[in-house]
């Protein structure tokens, strides 16, 4: 006879399942008390802090005030810095070029070359020592990214595609791969801008490279243009034949009605088609335009330089607002040093 007693395997399971569903609460209700603890440190030193503030609100605010009288006094003895900026598109790889020219140009400026500088920009030396920096930065949105990555997702092969997604493809830009693309200048003139553009895209277009690429472009579009325009005109010759051969059948007196309609049908097929046709090529023709008028220009001005400069109203370029901070951050160094002074010299001393 069997002693083997039965197993009570249900049982063991609901056990099991108490023990894992008790560690999971205190699991999760020892997170929610370290976050709790982390929250409520940070709002008792927040207290702290303002407590300790408010009790040195005086001295707080002179320092404030020193910083803030500290940067009217800057921004009245310092000369007035003026910036502009112009919008460019570079075409057949020149933005790789334009960028090296445009760091060129800053580097004269911040070694103040004058001389360089003015006989890059044809201007008087004097006028070049009044340059201060010269940037180039790429002009670009979320939704022209997302372009440039379905153009570039749909020339894909099918595996590769599925291998890139939009994150690895922004990631993989260079600043020079942008479209569009802004120069930025700062001067002491503010009258100066408009005569620093053109030196600056010359520098790019005259470089012989660029030149023939243009040219070529230019030749490819010119004949590709012709081409479509001879396939316009047949197409439009095709269009008229069919409607000649309408007309004359329309006169013709048939006996099969059946005919008529089965020929009517494909007629109407072959029309639809070659209208389609020239909805195509016409589209195709405003392409190769667009693609000319873009390829008259190496590098094309979206928007050039205003006439007069401006100051730079930001906040990080506003020296009252920046001596008041910096007013505000040396107090609170000065504390902070007294208290870690104080902390440290009875352990020194013992």
């Amino acid at each position: 006879m069997s002693t083997a007693s039965p197993k009570n395997t249900p049982q063991n399971e609901e056990i099991d399942l108490g023990v894992l569903f008790n560690s999971i609460g205190k699991g999760i209700s020892a997170i929610v008390t370290f976050i709790g603890n982390v929250i409520m440190t940070i709002l008792n030193g927040l207290a702290a802090y303002a407590v300790f503030v408010r009790t040195r609100i005086v001295i707080f605010a002179l320092a404030c005030g020193l910083g803030l009288l500290a940067g009217i006094a800057l921004d009245m003895m310092l000369p007035k810095k003026f910036v502009a900026s112009a919008t460019l598109e570079p075409h057949f790889d020149s933005a790789r070029q334009l960028y090296s020219n445009v760091a060129y140009l800053n580097d004269l400026a911040e070694q103040q070359d004058t001389l360089q500088l003015a006989s890059f920009f044809e201007i008087d030396p004097s006028e070049a020592a009044e340059i201060m920096t010269i940037e180039i930065a790429p002009l670009t949105t979320k939704a022209a990214q997302l372009k440039e990555y379905n153009d570039y997702y749909i020339e894909l092969d099918s595996i590769v595609a599925e291998e890139t997604n939009f994150k690895e493809f922004t990631k993989g830009l260079k600043k020079h791969d942008n479209r569009i693309h802004t120069v930025k200048i700062q001067s002491l003139n503010q009258r100066i801008f408009p005569r620093l553009l053109k030196p600056i895209l010359n520098s790019v277009a005259e470089i012989a490279y660029f030149r023939k690429k243009q040219a070529t472009e230019l030749q490819n579009l010119e004949l590709t243009d012709s081409i479509t325009q001879v396939s316009i005109v047949q197409t439009d010759s095709l269009l008229a034949l069919f409607e000649k051969v309408r007309i004359i059948e329309a006169k013709r007196e048939l006996s099969n009605g059946t005919n008529l309609y089965m020929s009517e049908r494909a007629e109407d097929n072959t029309e639809i088609s070659l209208l389609n046709r020239k909805m195509t090529l016409s589209k195709e023709l405003e392409q190769i335009r667009t693609d000319k008028l873009r390829a008259q220009q190496v590098v094309d001005v979206v928007s050039s330089f205003p006439e007069y400069g401006y100051i730079d109203t930001s906040l990080i370029k506003n020296k009252k607002f920046v001596g008041l901070v910096l007013g505000f951050a040396l107090i609170n160094l000065f504390y902070l040093i007294l208290y870690l002074d104080r902390f440290l010299m009875p352990r020194t001393s013992s």
